[in-house]
């Protein structure tokens, strides 16, 4: 799901069909301009691996690895100027990953300079993180947080928030 105080225009929640996964992308107006915003979950090491799933039975990483083939074609065809993908990549970058050396490879010729990766460094009590923030080359991070998944002694979720503040550069 993606939030914005502006409507949302050209707002698609199709993006890549198979294997299954999230996608949601659309363009908002903010005060940089209009901002088009890709929201993904790719799809864990482990999705559809079950047993009980037959013949339909998938390898691990099977279709983290066919999700990241299909949104390197969405993302070829997406602006260049004022994007932001966020989500869960659900890969550590660098060390600390688990994924697949062909994986991690595949990740990082998907987001190059054009859109990059700007929370590749970044940890929260010692764990890396496996959401993501990537931005096109006309933006760029000003500050950026972590923020804590536990609440009263609670864990919310197994992964820990992230926070940034977007500028244009140059």
């Amino acid at each position: 799901m993606l939030w914005s105080k502006q409507p949302w225009r050209h707002d698609e929640d199709l993006g890549i069909d198979e294997p299954p996964g999230r996608f949601v992308s659309g363009i908002t107006e903010t005060p940089l301009g209009d901002v088009t915003v890709v929201g993904l979950c790719i799809p864990w090491f482990g999705s559809r691996t079950e047993k009980k799933r037959g013949d339909e039975r998938k390898k691990p990483w099977e279709d983290h690895e066919s999700f990241l083939n299909a949104l390197r074609e969405v993302l070829k065809k997406a602006r260049r100027e004022r994007v932001i993908v966020i989500g869960d990549f659900n890969q550590a970058i660098g060390p600390g990953s688990r994924a697949p050396v062909r994986l991690r490879g595949l990740l990082q010729a998907i987001f190059t300079a054009d859109i990059r990766i700007v929370t590749s460094d970044l940890v929260y009590k010692g764990k890396p993180t496996i959401d993501h923030i990537a931005l096109s080359a006309d933006l760029g991070v000003t500050s950026m947080s972590v923020l804590s998944n536990l609440r009263e002694g609670k864990e919310l979720s197994d992964h820990f928030g992230l926070a940034a503040q977007v500028s244009t550069v140059g």
